[in-house]
């Protein structure tokens, strides 16, 4: 028997590392369908257990990473989080309190881009299969909406995990999460009675923004697909947001999409820049229609955004009143400032735009569609800090901000048009 050359021996180690790392995503994406479904079928799950499986997640991310990830980008990764444990120690010692959420909140980013930048697999395609599994599951829930509901039970989960009243569920017919049935009509669809889809998300919120991620995803990648798989993920886009009756998801496709071409050649150095524009077009969109109150819209949200900056006070600007953000769900830039300061925010703004660099126009491409998105998405809600949502973006920016997956994962690609940055990236090859 003839001994395995070194180098085959190294391809195997590359794909099992390539298909744990898949594993934890898909996990960290989905840990919430499992628990759900075994909360429904066989034992109540509690919140620390389903803490723990987060924390399992991000265990996986860093282990591989540190195992993985070249060791100047380590460096830069663990400066992040030197930084935001210095700054947690400080409103440690101001206040006296500590709140693990918003520690959480923080972790994620690094988590997954540690992640990210350790896989050297294809992730065009395996956001492709993701996506038709996402899709098959939403089309099951929209065909059984009963048996869904039975199996995997939302309302059920929520309640035992998130602390969430049964009374809030208004629809007493239905074990789906409580926005998955509107007292009104949908918006897609109209008259035909279906619930929103959720997927493995078991949530419609979430669902939309993933199509968004996906959607991102698509206009990054496509040159990577054939004919047959482009059709193939423009249609799962359509269909996803006509399941979920995605309204903020369709519109903010809409506008990426039209946006696209101008990202790609945006220098990436003013992700910043695009980060303060859109938040500042709260101000301009509540001045135009004349708002002046809340309500539960995408526009009574925008106003609630703009009305809680406003007042936000000194001690939430600074972040040293914890509590006020949890006044502020529906103000996601309201909620990323109390819970972590003014002064992360701007560092994390920074640090998105100068260290976070791409080396290939995909990658510069990508990191404006998500600043974009994420900004767009702040003025609305804070469902980006969820690790259901976070984890897929932050991991798409990992693996672009590591040059092996430009040589192997992309077609077509170009290299950064900074000059001294990237010169080793040619044009990729064909995923």
């Amino acid at each position: 028997m003839s001994a395995v050359s070194p180098a085959a021996a190294s391809a195997v180690a590359e794909h099992r590392r390539n298909l744990l790392i898949e594993c934890i995503l898909l996990f960290a994406v989905g840990y919430n369908l499992i628990l759900a479904v075994i909360n429904a079928l066989a034992i109540s799950i509690s919140p620390s257990m389903a803490y723990a499986a987060e924390l399992l997640a991000y265990g996986g991310c860093f282990v591989v990473g540190f195992l993985t990830v070249e060791r100047r980008k380590l460096a830069i990764v663990m400066s992040g989080i030197g930084l935001i444990a210095l700054v947690a120690f400080f409103r440690f010692v101001a206040t006296m309190s500590i709140d693990p959420k918003f520690l959480r909140d923080a972790i994620i980013p690094f988590a997954f881009v540690l992640l990210g930048a350790a896989y050297t697999g294809s992730a065009p395609k395996l956001f492709l299969r993701m996506a038709v599994i996402i899709g098959l599951i939403a089309a099951f829930e929209l065909a059984f909406p009963t048996v869904y509901g039975d199996v995997v039970n939302p309302k059920s989960y929520f309640v035992n995990t998130r602390g969430a009243s049964e009374d809030s569920f208004w629809n007493e017919d239905s074990n789906l999460f409580v926005s998955a049935t509107r007292p009104g009509d949908r918006n897609f669809l109209a008259g035909s009675g279906l619930p929103r889809a959720s997927s493995i998300f078991i949530e419609p919120v979430t669902m939309g923004n993933y199509i968004i991620f996906f959607c991102a995803a698509l206009l990054t990648f496509w040159r990577s697909y054939g004919p047959r798989r482009i059709a193939l993920a423009i249609g799962t886009v359509l269909f996803l947001i006509v399941a979920s009756d995605g309204r903020l998801a369709a519109g903010t496709c809409v506008l990426m999409l039209l946006m696209a071409p101008f990202l790609r050649r945006l220098d990436q150095r003013f992700a910043g820049v695009i980060f303060l524009l859109v938040i500042l077009s709260a101000w301009l969109l509540v001045w135009v229609t004349r708002t002046t109150q809340y309500e539960d819209t995408t526009l009574g949200r925008i106003f609630f955004t703009v009305d809680s900056i406003t007042h936000l006070s000194a001690a939430s600007w600074l972040g040293l009143d914890m509590a006020s953000a949890y006044r502020y769900f529906d103000s996601g830039i309201s909620y990323f400032i109390a819970s972590q300061s003014i002064l992360t925010v701007l560092a994390f703004v920074l640090a998105y735009s100068f260290v976070l660099w791409m080396p290939s126009s995909n990658g510069q491409l990508f990191k404006n569609l998500f600043i974009f998105a994420f900004a767009l998405s702040l003025l609305v809600s804070n469902g980006y800090f969820s690790v259901k949502t976070g984890a897929l973006w932050w991991f798409t920016c990992g693996y672009l901000w590591q040059w092996k997956a430009m040589r192997s994962g992309l077609a077509d690609d170009s290299p950064s048009p900074n000059p001294g940055i990237g010169r080793h990236v040619g044009t990729a090859g064909v995923a």
